[in-house]
């Protein structure tokens, strides 16, 4: 190899000197010194740097497939921290345990049991209620009359009044009251006959509407309403799960490429250093001050890189355990997590008819606002009701039982077995002369019925758009990721053909300082090239993720199912799952 190369010296350049071609053989000797220690594989940043080999440079021909495994994949996944367990973690396994353990859901998901309680408060006011009333009056006051007691100059009554019943709200507005009176009196009046009276009365009355307020569609809009409200909450409930299971992806990916990211800038600082080894081997033959002085600067410049990158990827574990709070991932520093899942990279077949399609059929927003236009439709046939005059019937029948010597019981029997039944029967009719707060409450329910249509139009053609932009986001990340890649091999390319060229020149030449600037400047680029098609390759499985929730289907592609059970505490809950 040694002849090989030295022959090859001077072909290319027949005027060097004897003395450069053996510093030819000596660096053929050494060949491969700076890059065998300039390996991808992950480090720990308190402990002595690896070596591993450098992935061979691919030449750009035609244009790659997309599907393409990255150098850096395989090692995305190795422990990097040996203070920390290895923790290795996917995007299904944090969603299941998201919908298990997450706070945050946990708030959204008490919303609709909130909601819940006010359906059975509306449907309440037609329960029974019982009431019960006694009042006990002793009176001891001067009479202006002889009419009033007879004789006898203050007149002194004694008298317990005891009333039970019960009454309810009917669904078509009425009113129904059953009740029973006990009452015991006696006072010192010569008219009063006989003395010491026991009383019974059995009411039952019945007040209907039959304009304003009449109607069962009327009396049960409110429970209606109420479900509405209820299932808008369940809306909201879907919105919000979605929304926080694309930050828990967004969270996981940003792991994913912090890791592959220090995976990178380790394997730049390795390359620095390789380059500032072999300058040192070759000190005292043909090395330059400038070029060590220019490498050492690269090997500092790349080293303080690694302890930022390393925070970030600390900084994404926290993200993950704020939004997951499950007690399997540990507490700060007791696991590493370990992204085990690697970016989606496959071509996608997108129609935009079906994706707006979907998005129309499937977003929560648009059920809400289509349940919102519901309600205000009721809304407004409610008021429109609420224009009515009130035109009441009223009808109450009782029967009476009176007994003396303080018989209660015997005027309960009385009141079935004497006399007949006293009954009344008459109309209320109530109206504003000019229905002022009426007419005001009618024209508003309009206005919100009017202004919901509105704002549905805008929701459905805001949904759109942002599935529009989810399927061109999905389609650009698809093109980008394989320009990027492109990008890649171009790079990878420049930094062979100028490392090749750096270790064939002889450093003593003035051109080797210059070619060594424009190596590592090419190593610059190539990093910063596969950190943007590392960046390419996050936002590709970013995009699908978007878009799934930009179609509203995203929690049916996990397969999350929603239902309602009871906890621990008794109290109503619900129930998350990942089939």
């Amino acid at each position: 190899m040694r002849r090989d190369l030295a022959h090859t010296f001077r072909s290319l350049c027949p005027r060097w000197t004897a003395r450069s071609l053996r510093v030819a053989t000596l660096l053929a000797a050494g060949c491969g010194l700076a890059y065998d220690a300039s390996g991808a594989g992950p480090i720990d940043l308190g402990q002595p740097l690896p070596t591993a080999p450098v992935e061979a440079p691919v030449a750009v021909t035609g244009n790659p497939p997309l599907i393409t495994d990255s150098w850096w994949q395989p090692h995305v996944a190795t422990p990097m921290r040996r203070s920390s367990q290895p923790l290795p973690v996917d995007v299904d396994e944090l969603v299941t345990l998201a919908l298990r353990y997450s706070h945050q859901i946990r708030v959204f998901s008490e919303s609709p049991l909130i909601r819940d309680t006010s359906t059975i408060e509306a449907d309440a006011h037609f329960d029974w209620t019982g009431f019960l009333e006694t009042m006990w009056n002793d009176i001891d006051e001067p009479v202006g009359s002889r009419l009033t007691t007879g004789g006898p100059p203050r007149f002194q009554d004694h008298k317990w009044d005891y009333e039970m019943g019960v009454r309810k709200r009917t669904t078509t507005g009425g009113n129904f009251e059953l009740s029973q009176e006990y009452g015991f009196e006696n006072n010192n009046s010569t008219f009063f006959i006989p003395n010491n009276q026991g009383t019974a009365r059995l009411t039952v009355g019945y007040t209907q509407p039959l304009a304003r307020g009449a109607g069962q569609k009327y009396n049960t809009g409110f429970i209606v309403l109420a479900q509405i409200d209820a299932d808008i909450a369940r809306d909201e409930l879907s919105r919000q799960l979605q929304t926080h299971l694309l930050a828990v992806y967004r969270a996981y990916w940003t792991l994913y490429r912090e890791r592959a990211a220090l995976l990178q800038k380790q394997r730049l600082f390795k390359r620095a250093e390789g380059i500032l080894e072999e300058l040192e081997y070759r000190r005292e033959i043909d090395a330059l001050a400038s070029q060590l002085v220019r490498a050492r600067a690269a090997v500092a410049s790349r080293k303080s890189d690694l302890f930022r990158a390393a925070a970030s990827v600390k900084n994404a574990e926290g993200q993950i355990r704020a939004l997951v709070n499950a007690p399997e991932l540990g507490r700060v520093g007791e696991f590493e997590l370990l992204p085990s899942s690697n970016p989606t990279v496959e071509p996608q077949g997108l129609d935009m008819e079906c994706v707006l399609s979907d998005a129309v059929q499937h977003r929560p927003e648009v059920h809400q606002a289509m349940k919102q236009i519901k309600a205000s439709a009721l809304r407004l046939e409610m008021s429109s009701n609420e224009l009515l005059p009130i035109f009441d019937v009223v009808l109450e029948g009782y029967l009476n039982g009176l007994r003396g010597d303080s018989s209660i019981g015997g005027a309960f029997v009385d009141q079935f077995s004497d006399g007949a039944p006293s009954y009344s029967a008459g109309l209320q009719l109530e109206m504003p002369l000019r229905n002022r707060a009426a007419r005001a409450r009618y024209q508003r329910r309009q206005l919100e019925l009017r202004q919901l249509e509105s704002q549905f139009r805008a929701t459905v053609e805001n949904l759109q758009l942002e599935a529009e932009v989810a399927v061109r986001e999905v389609q650009t990340a698809e093109r980008e990721l394989q320009a990027k890649r492109q990008s890649v091999l171009a790079a990878e390319s420049e930094v062979d053909y100028l490392t090749q060229r750096w270790k064939l020149l002889p450093g003593e030449d003035r051109s080797a300082s210059l070619l060594l600037e424009d190596l590592l400047s090419a190593q610059e680029r190539l990093a910063q090239q596969e950190l943007d098609y590392l960046e390419s390759e996050v936002t590709f499985s970013l995009a699908l993720a978007n878009l799934r929730r930009a179609t509203g289907t995203l929690l049916q592609f996990e397969n999350v199912v929603v239902s309602k059970g009871t906890g621990i505490d008794g109290l109503p809950s619900v129930q998350l799952d990942k089939l």
